[in-house]
């Protein structure tokens, strides 16, 4: 934790953040016994330079902007279960910041709960949850969080640095199970799904 604050390590690789939390790269590590956090963590932060190279347009990206792409495939990573609705996900959220509407996204909540609060991780979010007062929640305030809320895979950086052009303004689960969403463009179509959810 205390490598994951540090502002010399941050400032060394250009972080626009206060913490590495979102550039620590989900991957396979094959680390020696006795490492020291730093080294770590220099081999997570250059793993995920070499994996977001291969993303298209990244190269013109400013610091800033990489940073705000992360927070938005941070979000995307912890929404998405299906690999081709990442970047309709991504669609959903990039369209409401560009109108400055709230994301309203429930795994910002479960971020607070769990990781701010230290809570355990819930069974489903409450009204009462969406009414957090933190900077965090994307219920209460709109644009992108302070920060990421996770290590996005290649698949969410992918999604949020080149999201595609859609009239979606909202999601909806229909498939649990599989995880499967509908997109919608409007709110009645929003409600319209999620009675034809709450029915089936």
């Amino acid at each position: 934790l205390n490598v994951c604050h540090n502002t010399s390590l941050l400032d060394e690789y250009k972080i626009q953040t206060n913490s590495l939390e979102g550039y620590l790269f989900p991957d396979t590590y094959f680390l020696s016994t006795g490492m020291n956090a730093e080294t770590v963590a220099r081999i997570m932060l250059d793993n995920f330079i070499s994996k977001i190279s291969s993303i298209e347009g990244i190269s013109s990206k400013s610091p800033e902007e990489l940073n705000d792409m992360i927070i938005l495939a941070s979000i995307v990573e912890k929404e998405y279960r299906l690999k081709e609705e990442a970047p309709l996900i991504a669609s959903v959220f990039t369209n409401r910041l560009r109108r400055n509407i709230g994301l309203y996204s429930c795994a910002t909540i479960v971020y607070i709960i769990t990781e701010i609060e230290g809570k355990p991780h819930p069974e489903r979010i409450l009204i009462e949850d969406t009414k957090i007062d933190n900077p965090y929640n994307t219920y209460k305030w709109a644009g992108l969080p302070p920060g990421p809320i996770s290590n996005p895979g290649l698949v969410a950086l992918k999604a949020a640095a080149n999201p595609p052009k859609t009239s979606y303004y909202f999601f909806q689960i229909v498939d649990p199970i599989q995880g499967r969403h509908i997109f919608t463009t409007t709110f009645d179509e929003h409600i319209s799904s999620h009675n034809l959810y709450i029915n089936k």
